[in-house]
């Protein structure tokens, strides 16, 4: 893989990290702002309100999404460091579809359409760098 690809990769990780970080502050009373606004990008109908159950609820997300950057961080320096081939990249590609029909199916049930834009977005973030570099071929 190029090394304009693996900076792409590197970058993707240390977004989702600071957005897992956005999302944990909400766990904060004072710190919810960044949530709201993109709570409010993905469903402008339902603003939140930062009850006890929200912020424990963005809170958990935001730990779980720098949970995922960090996996998926460590996960790619192993595959950039290994001779294994392709397998962990499509590995990692087989996780983002797995994890993008789960979000979506809820998103899509309870009324948060527009998350599944963000999603694809984000998933597209790592796909687009595996498919080019020829990562997801065998």
């Amino acid at each position: 893989m190029s090394n304009f690809w693996k900076g792409w990769l590197d970058i993707w990780c240390l977004a989702t990290i600071i957005f897992g970080g956005v999302l944990a502050a909400s766990g904060l009373e004072g710190f919810e702002g960044g949530t709201r606004l993109f709570m409010t990008l993905i469903n402008p109908g339902n603003v939140p309100v930062f009850t006890d159950i929200e912020r424990f609820a963005f809170g958990l997300i935001g730990a779980i999404s720098i949970g995922w950057g960090v996996t998926f961080f460590y996960f790619f320096c192993a595959a950039h460091a290994s001779n294994i081939g392709n397998k962990m990249y499509r590995q990692a590609f087989v996780v983002i579809i797995i994890w993008n029909l789960i979000d979506g199916y809820i998103s899509y049930r309870t009324g948060f359409t527009h998350n599944i834009v963000a999603n694809l977005l984000l998933s597209l973030g790592v796909t687009i760098p595996l498919y080019m570099s020829g990562k997801l071929s065998r």
